[in-house]
């Protein structure tokens, strides 16, 4: 009985190897390759590929082998063979991503719509996600599962927001939301799911701070690209670090807090206007809303001083606002670099490489990852 169940462990092992050698490759490969990489039989070799064919997980391409000397025939992966949903929830809007295997973005939606704890909403996001789906004309079958996030303090084994005061909502179950959708779903806090996005592309960095900068400001540690989520899963929220003591007010309840002079609103919201304007305005040089920039930046650049000194790992800067940073960035570095006593090259502050999308993109990852551990 032991010998049966080693075989089939070893079984299990030489097929999660080979598909993670194709997984991995960035070109096609021969089943000679696999077999010489792997230290693998070319029988073993085929007859696991034969299953991964049969399944539609992998496509050959090229020629078949033969002895008049053709080129033998590669095995790609077929990356849309399965694919998972990102779905964001914002107090003012919902946002769409699906991912395929590799996590290239296969369609993104935004829809306005302000958020509402009730049965009815939770259901008419459960209809646009099909919309979506119908929209891209994506197989259900072929769904491995729907993340969503929310900007707040998630225990996703009970499926209970903690805390989030964008929503308003405290200690509440999030069962409504997760029966209304006839698929696995997971919910997770936005910036954590933006942080792992990020880890998924820096997989050389070892440690990394993810900071959201949108209506609220949320944040993310990622410690040798794990997640830290702190003992009573609180880590990350630098929005509620005190910059400015009995400064303004903030929704938490509390005063100074980051969030409340680095909240996207203060450029948009408060102002009247969108993002979009206010940037666009202030490369027209219209001084009122330089003056404001100046200000939002310094109280930026005071939170990530206190982040950067806390915790000596790079940072990245995402949210709605990454999206207009470029043009900025030298600036913001060079006032954290004088801000911080160690600091001459800002080169640890980067831009999120998915922008508004990597929330979604970030919950989505948990059901690739959890597929690609399957076999």
């Amino acid at each position: 009985m032991q010998k049966a169940l080693t075989s089939a462990a070893l079984k299990q092992t030489n097929r999660r190897r080979i598909y993670q050698y194709v997984y991995q490759s960035s070109e096609p490969v021969t089943k000679q390759e696999i077999a010489g990489a792997l230290g693998l039989s070319l029988p073993t070799v085929s007859g696991n590929l034969n299953e991964f064919l049969e399944e539609g997980l992998l496509s050959y391409s090229g020629t078949q082998a033969s002895t008049g000397g053709r080129k033998p025939r590669t095995i790609s992966l077929v990356a849309d063979a399965r694919y998972s949903v990102g779905i964001s929830i914002m107090d003012d809007a919902v946002r769409m991503v699906a991912i395929d295997l590799r996590a290239q973005e296969l369609g993104y939606r935004k829809y306005p719509k302000h958020f509402c704890h009730k049965p009815d909403y939770y259901q008419q996001i459960a209809e646009l996600l099909e919309e979506f789906l119908d929209s891209l004309s994506l197989d259900r079958s072929r769904l491995l599962g729907v993340g969503i996030t929310v900007p707040g303090i998630v225990d996703a084994e009970r499926t209970l927001l903690v805390f989030a005061p964008t929503l308003e909502l405290r200690n509440v179950p999030m069962c409504q939301l997760t029966d209304a959708f006839p698929y696995p779903v997971r919910m997770e806090n936005d910036a954590n799911a933006s942080g792992y996005a990020e880890s998924w592309t820096r997989k050389e960095t070892r440690n990394l701070i993810y900071l959201s900068l949108e209506r609220g400001v949320g944040g993310a540690i990622l410690m040798g690209n794990r997640p830290y989520t702190g003992d009573n899963g609180r880590s990350g929220e630098f929005g509620h670090i005190c910059i400015v003591p009995d400064g303004r007010p903030c929704r938490c309840g509390k005063r100074g807090c980051l969030e409340a002079y680095c909240s996207t609103s203060r450029l948009s919201d408060d102002l009247g206007i969108t993002l979009e304007e206010f940037f666009s305005m202030l490369k027209c040089g219209n001084q009122q809303i330089a003056l404001t920039w100046e200000q939002y930046r310094h109280h930026l650049t005071d939170g990530l001083a206190i982040i950067r000194m806390s915790l000596d790992c790079d940072i990245v800067l995402g949210g709605m606002l990454a999206a207009y940073l470029e043009d900025q960035l030298e600036l913001i570095r060079q006032e954290v670099c004088q801000k911080t006593p160690f600091d001459e090259d800002g080169s640890f502050l980067s831009l999120d490489c998915f922008k508004s999308h990597s929330a979604c993109v970030g919950v989505a990852l948990y059901d690739i990852n959890h597929f690609l551990d399957s076999f």
